[in-house]
């Protein structure tokens, strides 16, 4: 019942109708909350004005807003007996998800059903041992033009495996994902990228053309143990598990270290850690991307549909800004025709600051002509947040596919 009447009493923008609405609902809430326990939602306020993000945030146990500045609303996730306290403020929001464990139980059942077992591995998610073997089975296949490395170790001894594809002499590419660990459709993208440039080499003349040229490396999964314990104990889990607060790895990189967008607090979302590379996930892809040169890189995340370039911690335009919004401009474009699904261009600093971020350290440390892809759901308007149906996986990997396709294509 609880569920129900926040659906049925959000509040909407600002109008003083909704506002009187959800204050009467705020009443029943408040009648509700003394024989039901609270549960955890996740909700969008308008920042208009700003205080009521002020208020929001105040009272979120987790933001997942990466976007926030003038004119964005902000994502977060409150305990359900705080919507009272909104309500009363004549703060404006609206659910997302009227409660994110009961979604991430539902999933957890799904996933160990038998239904979840098809034939088709890339109907369902999978976890860091099952994303392993399948990279080891598709180096396997294709071992004149593949092999799986360790590039390093996690903080509890996990190894970061990495798939090279194509020859020494080709091009270096890097496509990394899961520096943030809740974002499991990410981690499917970088698998599927890998899966479709290895079984479709002999028979798509662009795959093929791309594998002969290029020196691809693709982590799957750069943080092993925040995504493990994403499985198994906390499906929301951002960080790695650095004492068992986190460190945000994409806060963690040279560049801008310890800007705006990061923070020096453990209980913080995008607490920086100590000092840069202090992480051995974030210097195990430094390693990497030094090692080899690298010229071209995506970072993979979720959720929003966007496609972001350098600078994410300084609103000083990047050297390359035209260049970036070029092949930015490509790169959704391409995306756009696999499946009409928008994913909107911009630097990432126009959308949120973002201090330490491996971008900008690609790009100002590494000479890399540097991308970060935000996937599906859409921000904002979706509204499922960081468990995206099963479903989407194969679309999103085509939309993965085809940006990584024109970066390559257009440099």
């Amino acid at each position: 019942m609880l569920l129900q009447l926040i659906d049925r009493h959000v509040v909407r923008r600002s109008a003083l109708a909704a506002i009187a609405l959800t204050l009467a609902a705020s009443a029943v809430l408040v009648a509700r909350h003394a024989s039901q326990p609270p549960v955890r939602v996740a909700i969008r306020v308008s920042c208009d004005p700003p205080a009521a993000c002020a208020l929001a945030e105040s009272l979120a146990i987790d933001v997942w807003s990466e976007h926030q500045g003038a004119g964005l609303p902000l994502d977060v996730v409150v305990w359900s007996d705080a919507l009272d306290r909104l309500a009363a403020a004549g703060v404006s929001w609206q659910v997302l998800v009227p409660d994110i464990d009961a979604v991430a139980a539902a999933e957890a059942r799904r996933l160990r059903s038998p239904a979840a077992r098809t034939a088709d591995w890339f109907a369902e998610y999978h976890d860091y041992r099952a994303i392993t073997a399948h990279l080891g089975e598709l180096a396997e296949r294709a071992s004149e033009r593949a092999t799986l490395q360790v590039i390093g170790n996690s903080l509890d001894n996990r190894p970061i495996w990495a798939i090279r594809i194509g020859p020494a002499d080709g091009t270096p590419m890097l496509i990394n994902s899961t520096l943030h660990a809740r974002e499991w459709i990410a981690p499917m993208v970088a698998t599927c990228v890998a899966d479709r440039l290895i079984r479709d080499y002999d028979r798509d003349p662009a795959i093929r053309a791309f594998v002969d040229h290029t020196r691809l490396w693709i982590v799957p999964v750069a943080n092993p143990d925040g995504y493990q314990y994403s499985w198994s104990s906390d499906r929301y889990w951002r960080k790695n598990r650095r004492d068992r607060f986190g460190v945000d790895l994409n806060r963690n990189f040279s560049v801008g270290f310890g800007g705006n967008g990061s923070s020096s607090s453990r209980l913080s979302p995008v607490y920086r850690g100590p000092y840069a590379f202090s992480e051995p996930e974030s210097a195990a892809l430094r390693d990497l991307a030094r090692r080899e040169h690298i010229a071209l890189h995506v970072d993979l995340h979720a959720f929003g549909q966007l496609v972001l370039y350098p600078w994410g911690h300084t609103g000083t335009p990047a050297p390359d800004r035209d260049r970036f919004a070029a092949l930015g401009d490509r790169m959704a474009s391409a995306m756009f025709a696999a499946h009409g699904t928008l994913y909107r261009l911009s630097s990432a600093i126009e959308l949120y600051p973002a201090a330490g971020a491996m971008i900008d350290w690609m790009y100002g440390e590494a000479g890399a002509l540097s991308f970060t892809i935000e996937l599906r759901p859409s921000w904002p308007g979706g509204s499922g947040g960081f468990v995206l149906p099963p479903e989407q996986i194969r679309p999103t990997c085509d939309e993965g596919l085809a940006a990584v396709l024109a970066l390559r294509a257009g440099r």
